[in-house]
């Protein structure tokens, strides 16, 4: 669920402190969460997703400094940004503060102009500091996929891609390379480039082959690809997802061609049964009578059924040992 605005803890032994701070607080918009003790602001610390903590650094049974050693060393709490609010003027004293994980300073008694230029600037900060974590993350997953993930410019020139697209392409830097370019270049591609780039089809998937070389297996990928657009239908950027279907086509190759030698090996002795049998029929062995004329048409009937079914699994093995190049799944945009 998404939070409508920032939450801030405010944690302070003296009730007047907090009242103050979240009068100066609320009308600008943040949700003031209150903890009269240390315990009391772990125990909200741990029940609510807080953006920023206001810790008086004097209070008794734990005082400021343990709660922030103690949301430090807390995985779930330690990115949480923490200013002091102190009336304390040693630099020692600040000093602990800082070494124990603090943020930030702000003295007593609260300047509320001063308050909030502190606590923008402060969620500013770790806003951006939350995305690039997050994007992190997530960078760090996607380079973990053995799917090839690309994302390009509306020119089809790549502005970010995974490890495994290097890989693929056999390109060592893919930063402004023409993705389209270089398919087209080094693979056999099921579709035209026109239809490729065509703008109104907002999802394909098609296939690309690399041919086996002295240094190189074959290779054979399957694409799928997505148009990004914004509200006005405006190109933003482009999305490709490779993946390597080389073992799958192999074996399919494999299995088409042992189909297709067992059909052609069948037809061989289907045609000499089929030869004789109509040898037989014409007399050129002999005159038959009704029971053998009859033997016969049976032989005759079951051989040109048998028959039948070998020329269907041939053109089967035929149909199906077309490579996965010939075709395309398009989505037209709704």
């Amino acid at each position: 669920m998404l939070k409508n605005k920032p939450v801030i803890l405010v944690v302070d032994d003296q009730l007047q402190n907090i009242e103050l701070l979240e009068a100066y607080l609320a009308p600008q918009g943040y949700e003031i969460i209150k903890a009269a003790s240390g315990e009391e602001a772990l125990e909200k610390l741990s029940g609510y997703q807080i953006d920023l903590v206001l810790l008086d650094i004097i209070m008794p049974r734990m005082s400021g400094l343990e709660v922030l050693e103690k949301v430090r060393s807390d995985e779930k709490t330690r990115t949480i940004p923490v200013v002091m609010v102190t009336a304390l003027k040693e630099t020692e004293d600040k000093i602990k503060a800082l070494e124990a994980g603090c943020d930030d300073f702000i003295s007593k008694p609260v300047d509320k102009v001063e308050l909030l230029a502190r606590v923008k600037s402060i969620l500013k900060i770790s806003r951006y500091f939350r995305q690039l974590e997050e994007k992190d993350k997530f960078k760090a997953v996607v380079d973990k996929i053995s799917d090839g993930i690309a994302i390009c410019n509306p020119d089809y020139s790549i502005k970010d891609s995974n490890p495994a697209i290097s890989k693929y392409l056999n390109i060592a830097d893919t930063a402004n390379i023409s993705l389209v370019e270089t398919l087209f270049k080094d693979y056999s591609v099921s579709i035209s480039k026109e239809t490729l780039m065509d703008p109104t089809v907002a999802h394909k998937t098609f296939n690309i082959v690399r041919d086996k070389t002295e240094t190189a297996e074959a290779l054979y990928l399957e694409i799928n690809m997505d148009v990004i657009k914004n509200t006005a239908g405006e190109l933003l950027s482009v999305v490709f997802i490779l993946r390597d279907v080389t073992m799958a086509r192999r074996e399919e190759i494999l299995r088409q061609d042992s189909l297709a030698l067992i059909s052609h090996q069948l037809s061989i002795p289907l045609g000499v049964i089929s030869g004789n049998i109509s040898l037989l029929r014409d007399g050129a062995h002999g005159p038959l009578n009704e029971e053998q004329r009859k033997a016969i048409d049976a032989v005759s009937k079951q051989s040109t059924l048998l028959i039948s079914m070998v020329e269907k699994l041939l053109g089967l093995t035929i149909v199906c040992s077309v490579p996965h190049g010939t075709y395309i799944k398009e989505r037209s945009i709704p």
